[in-house]
This record gives structure tokens, C-alpha cells and sequence, in this order.
């Protein structure tokens, strides 16, 4: 078995538009951080230094990406899964006794300049435990209902009650149930199909309940609920802010309501915004302008084109991402990719659904875009993506390989005489009935 050589290269065979796509959010990403920090104690040699370490972090992770991509093997990953996961479970713990407080969440550590948020790597090795419990053909063939179940379940409910009730972090956990359960109604196995109706109902059920709670009266009753159950008081804050973000203006509301102001004047100022580096908000006005709430900024500075680079980059990733989970045949690879689909797809609804009001706000970031010093979090983002990435460069070679072996039959066929064609590699002839 040859060695895979290192080399900075993405492996032959990648979707193009993929890589363009998170390469162009990146870029996009770095310069409305630049153009976010541009305060009133701001000068030249701090926005330098701001968009140094913001393309340090995007070329660290771009290399990490590329190593993953070329050396990710699922057989490695299948090998030291109980030490990959004890190891996580342990790193959600640390938060909690030597970690930090941030938005009324401990979900953060700190080591030397280096920020680490643990539930980012709980979002990624999720999606690929249960790609390896649920895909590997062999175990499905010969397991039971619960036992294929039984282990990926549990390790998501310790995930969500340490991330839940230890860290306080409601946003992190909400994704990592959401990943969990797209997950869950992928595979097609006959002892999984109750389950999964059941969990489809369920899901059903849920979003009609979260309609209804939508409203002034639903989130006042879901508000009183939680703080029956000590729920953390900035919680309750969030949920009564999205029912009406003018009701406490310039207390739990204010962020929200800032927001609001500062995309709704960009988007008066016509197609391209008021233009990069003019916004008026994000001096003093909008709290988290670079992190969580970046997307305003966007809005009022480049209007519909900030909206639109936004939308289309990761329109593009989405969609061959789920073109890709269609052509595959082995269900560990369609698991894998409507996972990192969902793990996009969630953090945008949740991050765009809480800037513009729709839904409470959670905390999430948009991926690619948003500010922090996470860089190991912004590294776990682009490893899932290269996983991603891996699947789709075998199904690209599978598939590039049907369509030349097609386009060679064809080519042979086309050049013989019109009622005759290759019956096999020995030329031998037969001619068809007409």
C-alpha cells in the first residue's frame, strides 16, 4: 500500500464548486471582519493586524481541510471511535471547572491566544459516529433495532444535557440534536423504518407546536415554563425579545432591535448598501457586530449584493453537497454528506432566523463569516467539509469513470456499420432485428 504524500493539493477528483464556494466565503468572511472593526478606537495598524489573524486562521484551517480530505480514512475512525468519543465527552466537561463565561454560557477555553469551543468538535464526530454505526453494512446485516441505536443515542443525550444544563450553551445543543436526527432518518434499513415514521411525526408535530409558539402568548407561556424550571435568565431574555424586539428596546431586546435598524438602512440605500466601511452601527450602536450579528453589517454596507454573495456561496455548497448524497450507493456516505449539509443548513437558519427576528436568538455563528478567535472551532467547520469533500471525490471518480467506459461503448458502437456493434471484446458481430 503506497504512502499518501503530503501536499497542500486538494486530491484529484473534487467538486469545484464546493471548494470555490468555501474559499469565496472565507475571503468574503475576513473582509466584513475587517470592515466590522472599523470602530472609533480603530486605526490602520489594528485593522492590519485584525485581518493578519483572520487569514491565519482561514490558511490554518484551509490546511487542515486539505490534510483531512487527502488522509481521512473511515476504517481509522471506526478503529479508535470509543477513544475519539470518551475523548470529547471529556472535552465538554472542561468548560466547566477551567473554562470561561461568555453570554451567560461556560462553553469556552482558553489556551495561550488559542479559544476552543469543545461543542464544535460534538458537531462533527456526531455526524461521523453515526455515519459508522447505521452505514457499516456488515453491523446493520446482522444487528438489532436497538442495538444499532442504542450506543449513537445515548452519546447524544450525554452530548446535549453537558452542553444543555452544564455549559448553559441552548444554541450548540439545538444543533447537535438537529444533526442527530436528520442523521437518524437517513438509512433505508427495513428494522429503522418505524422509527424513523415515528421520528418524522414527531418532527411534524414540533414545528406546528414552534408556529404556535411563535406568537406573544405561546413564548409568555414557554417563558414562564423555563423559569419554573431554572432555566438561565438570558434564555427567557432571548425568547421574549423575538416575540416583539421593540417591546424592551434597550434592554434584552436592544442587539436584536439594532440589527433590525442596521439592515433595514442598508437596504433603503439601494442594491449595494451604503457601501464597504460606511456602516453607521457597528461604531458603539451594535453589540457583537463582527461575531453573531455580522450578517446586519453585511446588509448595511452592501445591501441585496452582501445578501446575495451570502445566499448563492452557500446555495452552492448545499446543493451539490445533497446532489452528491443522491449519487452515492454506500449509506455511511449518504450519512455523512445530509449530515454536513444539515450542520450548514442549521447554523445558517439559526443564525439568519435570530438576526432578522424570526426565531429567538441562540447564540450561533454564521459559518465562514463570522468573527472569533475560535480558530480550532473555525478548523472543525472546514474539517467536516473535507469529509465531505472525500465522499464526493470517490462518487466524482466513480461516477467520471461509468461516463467514460459509456463514452468509449458508445464511440466503438458509432463506428461501425449502421445495423452492427460490439457484441464483445473478441468482435465478434450480430446484427439486430429491425
Amino acid at each position: 500500500m503506497k504512502k499518501k504524500k503530503l501536499s497542500l493539493k486538494m486530491p484529484a477528483g473534487y467538486n469545484r464548486y464546493i471548494h470555490a464556494a468555501v474559499l469565496i466565503l472565507n475571503l468574503f468572511g475576513v473582509l466584513m471582519i475587517i470592515s466590522a472593526s472599523m470602530k472609533a478606537d480603530a486605526n490602520i495598524g489594528s485593522l492590519m493586524f485584525i485581518g493578519a489573524k483572520e487569514m491565519g486562521f482561514v490558511v490554518v484551517s484551509y490546511v487542515g481541510m486539505v490534510f483531512t480530505a487527502r488522509m481521512f480514512n473511515f476504517k481509522w475512525a471506526q478503529k479508535y471511535s470509543r477513544i475519539i468519543t470518551g475523548g470529547i465527552i471529556v472535552m465538554l466537561l472542561l468548560p466547566i471547572l477551567m473554562g470561561y463565561s461568555a453570554g451567560g454560557a461556560r462553553a469556552w477555553i482558553s489556551i495561550g491566544p488559542i479559544t476552543i469551543q469543545p461543542s464544535e468538535f460534538a458537531k462533527v464526530w456526531i455526524i461521523i459516529l453515526i455515519a459508522l454505526r447505521l452505514g457499516d453494512k456488515d453491523r446493520v446485516r446482522i444487528a438489532k433495532m436497538r442495538d444499532l441505536i442504542t450506543e449513537p443515542l445515548a452519546i447524544v443525550m450525554v452530548m446535549v444535557f453537558i452542553v444543555t444544563i452544564l455549559q448553559k450553551d441552548l444554541g450548540s445543543a439545538v444543533v447537535i440534536l438537529g444533526i442527530s436526527y436528520i442523521c437518524f432518518l437517513v438509512p433505508s434499513n427495513r428494522r429503522l423504518t418505524r422509527l424513523q415514521q415515528v421520528m418524522m411525526i414527531l418532527m411534524l408535530i414540533g414545528v406546528i407546536f414552534l408556529i404556535i409558539l411563535d406568537t406573544e402568548g405561546g413564548l409568555a407561556f414557554i417563558s414562564k415554563t423555563l423559569e419554573s424550571m431554572g432555566v438561565h435568565p438570558y434564555m427567557l431574555g432571548r425568547l421574549q425579545s423575538s416575540a416583539n424586539p421593540f417591546a424592551d428596546r434597550y434592554g434584552d431586546g436592544y442587539q436584536l432591535f439594532m440589527g433590525l435598524v442596521a439592515m433595514v438602512q442598508g437596504l433603503e440605500s439601494g442594491f449595494f448598501g451604503k457601501g464597504y466601511g460606511n456602516s453607521v452601527n457597528k461604531y458603539g450602536y451594535l453589540p457583537e457586530a463582527q461575531t453573531d450579528f455580522i450578517l446586519a453589517i453585511v446588509v448595511e454596507e452592501l445591501g441585496v449584493f452582501g445578501i446575495l454573495v451570502i445566499v448563492i456561496g452557500y446555495g452552492t455548497v448545499l446543493y451539490n453537497t445533497l446532489k452528491y448524497s443522491i449519487l452515492v450507493k454506500l449509506e455511511r456516505d449518504k450519512i455523512l454528506l445530509i449530515g454536513a449539509a444539515s450542520y450548514i443548513m442549521i447554523h445558517f437558519i439559526f443564525n439568519v432566523g435570530g438576526v432578522t427576528g424570526l426565531i429567538p436568538l441562540t447564540g450561533v455563528p454564521l459559518l465562514f463569516i463570522s468573527a472569533g478567535d475560535q480558530v480550532v472551532s473555525r478548523l472543525c467547520w472546514r474539517l467536516d467539509w473535507s469529509k465531505m469533500l472525500s465522499v464526493v471525490i470517490t462518487s466524482n471518480r466513480k461516477c467520471s469513470s461509468k461516463r467514460k467506459s459509456w463514452r468509449s461503448n458508445h464511440e466503438n458502437c458509432s463506428r461501425n456499420a449502421r445495423f452492427t456493434c460490439f457484441k464483445n471484446p473478441k468482435r465478434e458481430y450480430h446484427t439486430p432485428n429491425i
